[in-house]
């Protein structure tokens, strides 16, 4: 995978994890099957998008961790949000993709990804 120009951030929550099929359906803001199969989707669905500068990585950094706070892993104490973030922030400072699924406290399916983009297959929902 190349380095990340930019990443889109995607969010879904849901009453359970979808289908297979409606997984696959492009223009559902479902999460897809594959990660790269999200910039396949209608830019609608993207929520946010940051530059791969320093101030962008944090900020994408807050988004994710904004929406761990929102929806509490279902099994918190066995994988804690801080370090959660270990890995998302590895990841974007790595220039990759940083993505969680993960069923709430709540019992919602939550899911969110930042999606490093430019990558080969799969053009930038915005044209960049």
């Amino acid at each position: 995978m190349d380095v990340a120009g930019h990443w889109h951030a995607y969010a879904w929550t849901g009453h359970e994890r979808p289908a297979d099929n409606i997984r696959n359906d492009p223009t559902q803001g479902t999460p897809p099957l594959e990660i790269a199969h999200w910039l396949r989707k209608p830019a609608r669905y993207v929520v946010e998008t940051f530059d791969n500068t320093a101030d962008g990585v944090e900020a994408a950094s807050k988004w994710m961790r904004a929406g761990g706070d929102e929806n509490e892993y279902a099994s918190e104490g066995s994988f804690p949000l801080d370090e959660r973030m270990t890995y998302v922030d590895d990841d974007l400072r790595r220039g990759g993709d940083a993505v969680w699924g993960y069923y709430s406290k709540q019992g919602r399916y939550v899911s969110r990804a930042l999606v490093a983009c430019p990558r080969a297959g799969a053009p930038c929902p915005y044209g960049r």
